[in-house]
């Protein structure tokens, strides 16, 4: 048994220990933490009689070339992404419903380069997708296990639970045309592409076929992965529509009427696009030159084929390009060697 004193002139060493421990550990993270996430004026900023703050954390967020470190605060209903300037500030960089949110593991599909599955899965909302890397696999699988669940049941507190879409058919046959579904807010876009070609009597599968979204919030056409929710997406234009006490509601009782239909204003308006997919395009072209190459669709790709337009005329997926199977005039098999593009244009 020590004596009074000697646990006396023990205690401040172990208190050093403690405060290096703790210290390593934000190092470590390579970021700011906040010591108490709920003293932060961010998370305070968030808080109200029906919303709770669950968890946060340190992430890497993703998209293509670019990756950004943020911080992220998940509440009942909302998923807070932040830019940390110290311990207890916090820039907001956005913030999405979890009712309007999904995840999904096509990775590659999202960013370019290696990423750790065992780390790592694809984060979004409307409409953005960037693959979510955490420090380590224990941290990924709890943030994956409480956004999948708060989704889940967002969702079912979710009014209404089914919209009209407008599907808009382009590049199929020889005109274009239209189709209103019902999609309910757990149809993931490659569903709506299925119940479109159906409802439109094409033959097909959802491989051959894209879903695009035109808004008047984004600079181009948003072409979909096809894990999406197109319900979230449209949802989001129209809660962002309602007025201002209202539109932050997860459920506000006014989407009904009007909101629910095209009367919405050009700006506020989403529109759903369906065209031939670029693979399937590629695989058209690939037939004509008697060649095939591997070609992987990414957020690099789209980036490269929205253009400086708006209209979803611009985007180069039009199967009646005047030069097919050409690339500034010259064909396919007299630029690539081994049947790869010229370094220059990778």
């Amino acid at each position: 048994m020590k004596s009074l004193a000697q646990r006396r002139q023990s205690a401040p060493s172990l208190i050093f220990v403690k405060a290096l421990n703790r210290s390593r550990s934000v190092s470590r993270e390579g970021c700011f933490s906040p010591i108490s996430p709920e003293a932060c004026p961010l998370v305070q900023s968030f808080m109200c009689h029906n919303r709770t703050f669950i968890l946060d954390g340190h992430v890497q967020l993703k998209t293509g070339l670019q990756t950004q470190e943020r911080h992220l605060f998940l509440f009942t209903d909302l998923l807070v992404v932040a830019k940390s300037k110290s311990h207890s500030h916090f820039k907001l960089k956005c913030q999405a419903r979890l009712c309007e949110m999904w995840t999904a593991f096509c990775t590659e599909e999202v960013c370019e380069g290696s990423t750790d599955p065992e780390r790592s899965f694809v984060l979004g909302w409307p409409t953005t997708n960037c693959v979510a890397n955490f420090r380590s696999a224990e941290q990924k699988e709890t943030w994956l296990s409480f956004l999948q669940s708060r989704i889940r049941e967002e969702k079912e507190k979710d009014y209404p639970k089914s919209i009209p879409l407008k599907i808009i058919a382009k590049d199929v046959g020889t005109c274009a045309y239209s189709k209103t579904l019902s999609v309910t807010n757990v149809d993931t876009a490659n569903d709506v592409i299925l119940m479109a070609l159906q409802q439109l009597g094409i033959n097909g599968s959802e491989k051959d076929y894209k879903l695009w979204v035109i808004s008047g919030r984004e600079d181009a056409p948003y072409p979909l992965i096809g894990h999406e929710y197109p319900f979230g997406i449209k949802m989001s234009h129209i809660r962002d529509a309602m007025p201002h006490g209202s539109k932050h509601c997860a459920c506000p009782r006014q989407l009904q009427g009007s909101f629910l239909t095209e009367q919405l204003p050009q700006e506020l308006q989403c529109q759903f696009v369906l065209k031939p997919s670029r693979l399937a395009v590629c695989q058209q072209l690939n037939d004509l030159s008697q060649k095939s190459f591997k070609r992987k669709r990414s957020i690099i790709n789209w980036a490269f084929w929205r253009g400086p337009g708006t209209h979803l005329d611009n985007a180069p997926l039009s199967s009646t390009s005047a030069a097919p199977g050409k690339l500034f005039g010259l064909l396919l098999t007299a630029i690539c060697e081994d049947d790869n593009l010229p370094k220059p244009l990778l």
